[in-house]
């Protein structure tokens, strides 16, 4: 998985940067349990498993709302992170199911709003391998509070196999 993302996306993380689980809500669960004592952000519609997962762990959701175009609204993200101080902040990109994606730039400030609280950036890429958009990957090594997740359900049609991951600073995935 680290020299495929490696080749992918042009970066050199080791297989330390790397967590492989039963699928990637076993991931999300995980996260969910350790991190979300504060609570998690997601702007709906998204992936609608996240709150379902929320619910299952006990972490409190706060759901956010994204523009009538289906965007992110950047500037209300940004303030609802500095409000809410949520444990966990989720964006998915491209997006499940509006196929709307976010750019890598927006990414990155949210990725600086959520370390400034002290919280974690969950980049749900699920469908990543359909999109043209520079993956959040390229973040981690400056912003150690993300974390990018993946599946090979979706582009490799392989859901039976159950293999999701995440990509992550190495502390977080030894944490």
């Amino acid at each position: 998985l680290a020299q495929y993302i490696n080749t992918s996306t042009n970066s050199k993380f080791l297989v330390n940067n790397i967590w492989a689980a039963n699928g990637s809500n076993e991931i999300l669960q995980t996260l969910m349990l350790a991190c979300g004592g504060r609570g998690a952000l997601g702007f709906l519609p998204s992936y609608s498993v996240h709150p379902l997962i929320a619910k299952a762990t006990g972490t409190k959701w706060i759901a956010g709302e994204r523009k009538s175009d289906f965007g992110l609204d950047l500037d209300s993200a940004l303030s609802q992170i500095a409000d809410v101080k949520p444990g966990l902040t989720f964006i998915t990109t491209p997006n499940n199911p509006t196929g709307t994606c976010t750019a890598i730039a927006d990414i990155e400030r949210l990725a600086q709003a959520c370390l400034a609280i002290n919280g974690v950036l969950i980049v749900d890429e699920a469908y990543q391998e359909f999109s043209d958009e520079i993956s959040a990957v390229s973040l981690i090594s400056k912003y150690p509070n993300v974390v990018v997740v993946r599946t090979m359900s979706k582009a490799f049609a392989f859901a039976g196999a159950r293999v999701g991951y995440a990509i992550a600073d190495e502390a977080m995935i030894s944490a």
